[in-house]
C-alpha cells in the first residue's frame, strides 16, 4: 500500500513538472489526492513509506526530491501530532513549494560546481516563481502561496527571500525549511553533502539557535532517531544493513536487514536484527551498530531488495 502511494504521488508530481513548464495550470484535485494518500499511508506505518522514499534513486533535482520531501514532512508533522488537515497541508507543501524551479534556466539546474554569485541571486528567483505559480493556482488555502515561500528562510534572519527571522517565520514553514535541509544534507553532489543521516542530523542540532528553532530541532531529531530509516548501517562485526523501521522506546536499537558481510559478500537470504532482542553476534555479545556510513561507500542498490 505504501508502494503504491508512493507511486501514484510521483506520477502527479511529475505531471505537474510538465504542466508548469507548458505554462499550464496545476491540477489541485489531483495533487489533493496526492497528498492524502501520502497522509494516509504515514499514518498507518511512516516506516513502511519512509524506507520506500529512501531506496529511490537519490538525486538533487525538483521533481526526485519532492516527494521525498512530502513524506519526510509528514512523518515528522505525524510525530508533532497534527491532525489529518495540517499533515495534507504538509505533504502539499512538500511536493509543491519548489516548484518555481521549473522557470530557471536549465543550464543552471544541470550546473554541476558551486554557483557564481550573479547566479546564486537567479537561483533565489525560484522563491517568487513558486509563490506566483501557486498564487495562480485555484482550488488551494489562501495561505499555501505564503507558507510555500518560507522554507529557505531561517532563524537568525540570514534566510531568503524577505530575512525572515525568529517568530515571524511560520510553524509550517519552519518545518518545511528544516527537513529541505536535511534532505540536501544527504544528498548526493552536485546539490547535496552526501552526508549520512546521522552526520545530517549531527549539522542541524549544531545550528540550533542559527538557523532553526532549538526545540523544533530536538522534536525532528527525536522522530527521524539515532539511525533513521534508510540508513545504511554498519554492525560492529564488519557486517552491513539498511535500518528497516525504529523501534520508538529504544531508539538505538532500530530492526536492521543485515545485506552484506564483512568481506563484502552479499547476505541472502538476508538476515533481519531486531537489536532491541538483543540477537547475539557471538556467544557472549550482542549485536550493536558501530556507525553509519553513506550510501556511496557501499557496493550494493538497496532498492534491489525492498521494490
Amino acid at each position: 500500500r505504501a508502494e503504491k502511494a508512493f507511486q501514484r504521488s510521483t506520477v502527479v508530481v511529475t505531471e505537474i513538472g510538465r504542466t508548469v513548464q507548458m505554462k499550464g495550470a496545476i491540477d489541485t484535485e489531483r495533487t489533493h489526492q496526492a497528498s492524502i494518500q501520502i497522509t494516509e499511508s504515514v499514518v498507518r506505518n511512516p516506516d513502511a513509506i519512509t524506507l520506500l522514499a529512501k531506496m529511490q534513486e537519490k538525486g538533487g533535482g525538483t521533481l526526485s526530491r519532492a516527494v521525498e520531501v512530502s513524506v519526510m514532512m509528514t512523518v515528522f508533522g505525524r510525530f508533532l501530532q497534527y491532525s489529518q488537515e495540517q499533515l495534507e497541508t504538509l505533504s502539499m507543501l512538500g511536493m509543491l513549494q519548489d516548484v518555481g524551479k521549473l522557470r530557471l534556466p536549465a543550464v543552471l539546474l544541470k550546473k554541476t560546481t558551486p554557483f557564481m554569485p550573479q547566479e546564486m541571486e537567479l537561483y533565489k528567483v525560484h522563491v517568487n516563481h513558486s509563490v506566483e505559480i501557486l498564487s495562480q493556482t485555484a482550488g488551494l488555502p489562501p495561505d499555501f502561496p505564503g507558507l510555500a515561500s518560507l522554507h529557505h528562510e531561517r532563524y537568525d534572519g540570514s534566510g531568503y527571500p524577505r530575512g525572515l527571522r525568529g517568530n515571524s517565520i511560520a510553524l509550517l514553514g519552519s518545518i518545511a525549511g528544516l527537513v529541505d535541509a536535511f534532505d540536501m544534507l544527504v544528498a548526493p553532489p552536485p546539490w547535496g553533502e552526501n552526508m549520512s543521516p546521522s552526520a545530517a542530523l549531527g549539522v542541524l542540532f549544531r545550528q540550533r539557535h542559527e538557523k532553526f528553532p532549538p526545540g523544533l530541532v530536538e522534536q525532528f531529531i527525536q522522530c527521524m532517531g539515532a539511525f533513521p530509516v534508510g540508513s545504511i548501517v554498519e554492525m560492529q562485526t564488519g557486517e552491513i544493513g539498511v535500518v528497516m523501521s525504529q523501534n520508538l522506546v529504544r531508539r538505538l536499537q532500530p530492526r536492521v536487514m543485515l545485506v552484506q558481510d564483512a568481506k563484502g559478500n552479499l547476505i541472502n537470504p538476508h538476515l533481519v536484527l531486531d537489536l532491541m532482542r538483543e540477537p547475539k553476534a557471538t556467544a557472549d555479545e550482542p549485536y550493536r551498530i558501530r556507525r553509519t556510513l553513506d550510501a556511496s561507500t557501499v557496493k550494493i542498490d538497496p532498492r534491489e531488495l525492498f521494490l
